[in-house]
Formats: structure tokens, C-alpha cells, sequence
């Protein structure tokens, strides 16, 4: 699964942050943090204990973001083309 922030205000317009997320193969669950402006590149990579740790992780990470203008792309798609 994947959130995805977009900027799209002043000098920071077009740059991204990606958080994947999910369960390894050896069941545990990981966090990865990929920035950029057109491919982006891996941040940051954490391996959590359970989902109440996931949820502080990004909970913190999208805040931090949303202070930075940034806006979850997902939502301002048209749902229909």
C-alpha cells in the first residue's frame, strides 16, 4: 500500500514524498520513506513491531508534511475520466 504527498505551492512545486508500507515475507511490517521530483529515491526504511508503531510513524511523517504544504494526491484525483 502506498501514500502519496504532493507540493504544489511555491518552491517546492512538483516534489513528492512516498510512504509504501506492508508485511515483509518473514511477517514483519515495514515503512519506506521515497522523496523526490520525478522518480525519487529511498529516504529512509523502517522495520516496526506492529501496527499501533505504523500508525505513530506516519501519523508524525504526514503531519510534518502537511506543515510543509503538502497534499495527498490520491484525494484530488477525479474519480471518474
Amino acid at each position: 500500500m502506498q501514500i502519496r504527498l504532493e507540493n504544489r505551492t511555491g518552491v517546492r512545486k512538483g516534489r513528492f514524498v512516498k510512504y509504501e508500507y506492508g508485511t515483509d515475507l518473514f511477517g514483519r511490517i515495514y515503512l519506506d520513506k521515497i522523496k523526490g521530483r520525478e522518480r525519487g529515491k529511498l529516504v529512509d526504511r523502517w522495520l516496526l513491531n506492529d501496527f499501533g508503531s505504523l500508525f505513530r510513524v506516519l501519523d508524525l511523517e504526514i503531519y510534518k508534511r502537511e506543515v510543509e504544504n503538502y497534499e495527498n494526491t490520491l484525494l484530488t484525483k477525479p474519480a471518474f475520466r
